[in-house]
């Protein structure tokens, strides 16, 4: 009895080495976006946590003590080696060296990111990439925990490529080790936060729910929206969107939508993602109608992203929808679909409005929200 007791002890003194864990990053949890050389931004980017850049304490398209511009920043922004942008950067390269360390549980080497079989749908664990990585198309992290990957060189994503985070999985425990640059294709929902050797690009119209740090070069970024990783528990889906009207199809016809989708929050039941959508473009006659919406993901204050499986002209098939709701300028409409359809514009007529929800938290133990 004794040696079977002891067996266990040691099984379970050494385990720990075996599981993944969040990398250490001290004076750089407040960051969402560190450079070394500079950051660069065009357009009205949003950042919602600090910013920093160290050695260097070049910074354009931001405010003071940047050069000014159209960027926001719901933060403080650091500057020069002096500041806590240079603390933020020692703990980073930290972190950075803690995520390297970690032993490679699935080496996908060779394969793509949401599109390769086995590297569309993963568990928490170390992923390894001997090389570079690509995304494309729509990678589901699924379950709670740590999610590692470590990528040799290069982190590439196609354009309207996504990151989905279900049943637990929370941004804050993502972590991109990129062994020298990363680029984010225009209009990515990326999610996790890049840890790279050298520099970082994010491209028009991405989102990122985490941190974009560099840790030798510089951060470039366009038109963006990034907010800080949350690790905790919570719900991944906090409102919903309705819409309806129509654009002008690629043909030059009307093409008319309708759509809801999102997390409805009534007293008495749990929150869960739904919806249904149909599109019709008269000009070509082609119909879609959804079977599912599997992924509802926030692109900006005012942008939401649905995505799901659909029945196209009688074929099954998936569609990705990109809407806004701005006060301040037309709503647009973006629909993707697997046939390779594509069409976008600013509503020509009908409405787009993101319903905002407020969590019910009374404690009378009903679960509910209210709008």
């Amino acid at each position: 009895m004794k040696k079977i007791f002891l067996v266990i002890c040691l099984l379970t003194m050494v385990s720990p080495a075996f599981t993944q864990t969040t990398p250490p990053l001290g004076s750089a949890q407040s960051f969402i976006v560190l450079g070394a050389s500079t950051v660069t931004n065009t357009g009205p980017t949003i950042i919602t946590g600090d910013l920093g850049v160290s050695p260097g304490s070049s910074c354009t398209g931001f405010p003071v003590p940047c050069t000014g511009g159209p960027g926001v920043v719901n933060g403080t922004i650091y500057t020069g080696a002096g500041s806590l942008a240079g603390a933020a950067q020692s703990s980073a390269l930290i972190a950075y060296n803690d995520l390297v360390a970690e032993p490679c549980g699935t080496n996908l080497s060779g394969q793509t990111l949401g599109t390769s079989p086995g590297a569309v749908t993963l568990s928490p664990g170390v992923y390894c990439f001997n090389s570079s990585a690509q995304l494309t198309g729509t990678l589901t992290l699924d379950g709670g925990g740590v999610y590692v990957f470590q990528i040799g060189s290069t982190l590439t994503t196609a354009s309207n490529s996504s990151v989905v985070l279900a049943n637990g999985a929370a941004a804050g425990n993502v972590f991109w080790q990129v062994g020298s640059s990363s680029t984010l294709g225009t209009d990515t929902v990326f999610a996790g936060s890049i840890l790279a050797l050298t520099s970082d690009t994010v491209t028009t119209g991405t989102s990122v729910n985490g941190r974009v740090f560099a840790l030798n070069g510089a951060v470039t970024l366009d038109s963006n929206t990034i907010t800080v990783a949350r690790s905790g528990g919570g719900r991944s889906c906090n409102d919903f969107t309705t819409g309806g009207g129509f654009i002008t199809g690629p043909s030059g016809g009307k093409a008319t939508f309708g759509f809801e989708a999102g997390c409805k929050c009534n007293r008495g039941e749990d929150s869960t993602l739904r919806g249904e959508v149909v599109y019709k473009d008269h000009g070509i006659g082609l119909r879609m109608k959804s079977t599912s919406v599997t992924a509802y993901l926030e692109k900006g204050p005012n942008s939401r992203r649905i995505q799901g499986a659909a029945e196209i002209n009688g074929q099954d098939g998936t569609f990705q929808l990109d809407v806004t709701d701005d006060e301040s300028a037309p709503a647009s409409f973006t629909i993707r679909l697997s046939n390779g359809y594509s069409a976008s514009g600013d509503l020509s007529g009908g409405h787009i409005e993101i319903h905002k929800s407020r969590h019910n938290n009374s404690g009378d133990g009903d679960g509910g929200c209210s709008e």
